[in-house]
């Protein structure tokens, strides 16, 4: 090898080692943007300062963004098509000392990551300021690429107060988005849109879910109110999946959302996903959610959900509906596959709402198939229009083995529409005052359903069997639920139920 090739092999060598090593920068607010950064008695002082460093040279494996914990920074901090670390080794922006960093960014978005994949952002807080635009967090793609964006980990942060979402996870219009996204111990509160939201764009005419793979887990999303002013669609929603291939919402909870939605387009649900497929949320409490008009309920599979799942959820005082399976007119998707199990709904559809503890329903032109609503508690509040309903059209599936009860004068089950397909079987119904009383087509009460039959012989719409209505022994009937602390970060909280009234509770083992 001649000396001048082994200088160029040898330069190379160097300046992959060199690339390959991860930096460390600290800011703080002592701090000064003239030093190098690289330690704590040598810190930036700004997040501009950040912002220029990142924009000119990356972000790389195994980096470390340090922001003074307990210190405030005005501003946002953006990483823009920064690169990225890897799996084994991701980019990293998180506080150091004692305590959380504050970002403080204005009018602006706190922290704004685009088209950067591999990155985690951890132990921060992020304050909007009066007129805020923005969002906490947001996670951003604006390019049309072959790929989805992976490594997106976002934990222990706390956003409150921003015009749009507390943490928002987007792909915009793009056929792909992000996948392997986690949200993990992150409190949204007192955002007007939404608390957290990931998102996948309009659906209509899609062919393919933008994002893959996410997990929520342990998040609080509360008093996230909607926007009065936004009347062409939902907003005020606790935690909402859409566009979703693949993910999981595990032991969040979702309170006092929603209440300033007017729009007559569909309203907020403390927690659920739309157009999304295999999705589970599981061990979730979703509880006083509210809008003006529309929803306002407690969990929801919606607009096309395929094989997903709601299990072991608690929903309580809720406007709306306590769980809905929902789809309708121009969904993308069909609806198909979906499990609602093991839950329990409690006071959940006020007075006049027009909403049940469990509630199905789909619009002119579509169906729901292979549904299971199965091993559930309801217990409905007086005025409500039911605790079980069912309405629209081309409903198909197994309503088994479902505790259901009902306030004195209330219905137990409300069935309305045509074209449906369903079997109800082993299913344990109570009203308080000790009468039984279903409701067919919003007019026809009946003592049982299996009694139905309409003018012209019996109804297709649906069967019944081994039905019984029997005091499932509450001492002393529960017609409220009882009073649970209200600190601000919130754990999922389950009542401690007489046995025999928590029965209905968990998987469907034996089914019919």
């Amino acid at each position: 090898m001649s000396f001048r090739r082994f200088i160029r092999c040898a330069s190379a060598v160097v300046i992959g080692v060199i690339s390959a090593s991860a930096g460390e920068w600290f800011v703080s607010p002592g701090g000064d943007d003239a030093a190098d950064g690289q330690s704590e008695v040598r810190a930036w002082k700004t997040l501009a300062r950040v912002n220029r460093h990142v924009s000119q040279h990356g972000l790389h494996a195994g980096d470390v963004i340090r922001l003074r914990g307990g210190a405030v920074f005005e501003g946002s901090l953006v990483v823009d098509r920064a690169g990225g670390g890897r799996e084994e080794s991701p980019a990293r922006i998180t506080s150091f000392g004692r305590g959380r960093a504050m970002i403080r960014p204005g009018a602006d978005t706190g922290v704004l990551i685009r088209e950067t994949g591999w990155i985690t952002v951890s132990g921060l807080n992020l304050k909007a300021g009066k007129n805020g635009q923005g969002d906490g967090i947001r996670c951003d793609r604006i390019l049309e690429t072959p790929s989805r964006i992976s490594g997106i980990t976002l934990k222990d942060c706390d956003a409150e107060g921003f015009a749009w979402h507390g943490i928002m996870v987007d792909a915009a219009q793009h056929r792909m988005g992000f996948d392997r996204v986690r949200i993990e111990n992150c409190s949204t509160r007192g955002n007007r849109y939404a608390g957290i939201m990931v998102y996948g764009g309009n659906q209509i005419g899609r062919t393919e879910r933008p994002h893959r793979r996410v997990e929520i887990e342990r998040c609080v999303a509360s008093r996230n109110p909607g926007d009065p002013d936004q009347l062409g669609q939902h907003s005020g929603s606790g935690i909402l999946v859409d566009g979703v291939d693949g993910g999981v919402v595990r032991e969040c909870v979702a309170f006092e959302n929603g209440a300033e939605c007017r729009t007559e387009r569909g309203g907020p649900v403390g927690i659920w996903a739309h157009a999304s497929r295999g999705i589970v949320i599981e061990r979730c409490e979703s509880y006083r959610n509210w809008s003006s008009l529309r929803d306002g309920g407690g969990f929801d599979l919606d607009a096309g959900c395929e094989d997903c799942v709601l299990r072991w959820n608690y929903s309580h005082e809720n406007h709306g509906a306590g769980f809905l399976v929902y789809t309708y007119t121009g969904a993308a998707y069909s609806d198909r596959g979906c499990r609602v199990y093991g839950n329990l709904s409690w006071y959940d559809g006020a007075r006049g709402s027009g909403y049940a503890g469990i509630q199905i329903g789909s619009e002119t032109g579509c169906r729901i198939t292979d549904l299971l609503v199965a091993n559930n508690t309801v217990i409905a509040p007086p005025g409500s229009v039911g605790a079980l309903r069912i309405s629209g059209q081309s409903v198909g599936g197994l309503v088994c083995s479902n505790l259901v009860v009902a306030a004195p004068h209330g219905v137990l089950a409300a069935i309305s529409g045509y074209q449906h397909q369903l079997r109800f079987v082993g299913n344990r119904y109570w009203r308080a005052d000790g009468v039984p009383v279903f409701l067919i087509d919003t007019q026809w009460p009946i003592r049982a359903l299996a009694d139905w039959r309409n003018s012209t012989g019996p109804d297709h719409r649906f069967t019944a069997e081994s039905e019984s209505f029997a005091d499932p022994g509450f001492q002393p009937l529960p017609l409220s639920p009882p009073k649970r602390s209200r600190s601000r970060d919130q754990k999922p909280f389950w009542p401690k139920l007489d046995a025999r009234a928590a029965a209905g509770l968990g998987a469907p083992t034996q089914l019919p």
